[in-house]
C-alpha cells in the first residue's frame, strides 16, 4: 500500500494500483523506503529522531521532493462490533525543523484529536487502523528548513476500556505498529537510496528480497 499510485483513498479504487514498474516490496529507482515495526504503549508519545534528510531533497536550503508515510496498527477490536468496533487507534506524523527546537508537521495533519468526533471520523478516518499521509512539495521554492533531519511521531489511543475489563491504558498493553516512510527527490534522483543508506550507516539494515515467482498456464 505504501507504493500505491493514489494520494487519497478512493471509495471504489482504494489506494489504487500498487505496481508502477517496480514490485511493491522493492524501492523504486528514484526512492528510498525505511520500514520498521514497533510496540507502542497507549497514551505514550513516541519519537524516532535522527532520520537524515537526503541531500537530493535539499535545494538552496529548502526542503523539496515528495514523501509518503504509511502506518498500520494491529488494533484491539470490540467483541460487540457496531460503530466503535476498533478500540485502539494510531496518530502519526513526520515532522521537520523550522526553528531551533521547533517542529512542524510535514506529513499528517495531527487534527484527529482536535476536530469534533464526527468530523474527524468522516474527514480523517480517525478510527481506521491504517494511516497513510502523502505530500508533494517538489514545486516552487520549497519549504523553509532548519537542520538536516526529520523525526517521526506516533501515539496510540484507546477507548471503551470497560468492555474488556480494563481500567487504564497500562492494562491495554503494547500495540504493534508497522511503519513505511518513502522519500523521493524533486527530480527523481536515483542516488537518493545510496545517499540515505550512507547517512544512516550502521543504524539500519538493508534488505534485498529474492523473487521466485512461478507462473503456470493450465488449459
Amino acid at each position: 500500500m505504501s507504493a500505491s499510485e493514489l494520494d487519497e483513498h478512493h471509495p471504489r479504487l482504494g489506494w489504487g494500483m500498487p505496481y508502477q514498474g517496480t514490485m511493491p516490496w522493492s524501492c523504486a529507482p528514484d526512492t528510498v523506503a525505511l520500514t520498521w515495526t514497533a510496540q507502542l504503549q497507549p497514551g505514550v508519545a513516541y519519537y524516532w529522531s535522527g532520520i537524515p534528510i537526503p541531500p537530493e531533497m535539499v535545494h538552496n536550503g529548502k526542503l523539496r521532493g515528495r514523501a509518503t508515510l504509511t502506518a498500520v496498527l494491529k488494533p484491539v477490536v470490540s467483541p460487540y462490533a457496531e460503530t466503535n468496533y476498533f478500540a485502539t487507534r494510531l496518530e502519526t506524523s513526520l515532522q521537520y525543523g523550522v526553528k531551533k527546537d521547533k517542529w512542524k508537521s510535514l506529513l499528517g495533519s495531527m487534527l484527529e484529536s482536535a476536530l469534533p468526533e464526527n468530523d474527524a471520523r468522516e474527514n480523517l478516518k480517525k478510527w481506521q487502523p491504517v494511516r497513510r499521509h502523502c505530500r508533494d512539495f517538489s514545486k516552487g521554492a520549497g519549504l523553509a528548513l532548519s537542520g538536516n533531519q526529520v523525526r517521526l511521531y506516533a501515539r496510540v489511543y484507546a477507548r471503551d476500556l470497560y468492555q474488556f475489563g480494563w481500567n487504564t491504558n497500562s492494562d491495554v498493553g503494547p500495540q504493534e505498529v508497522a511503519f513505511v516512510l518513502t522519500l523521493r527527490g524533486p527530480g527523481g534522483e536515483p542516488s537518493i537510496y545510496n545517499s540515505t543508506a550512507q547517512m544512516l550507516g550502521t543504524f539500519v539494515e538493508g534488505a534485498v528480497i529474492n523473487q521466485e515467482i512461478e507462473i503456470t498456464n493450465e488449459q
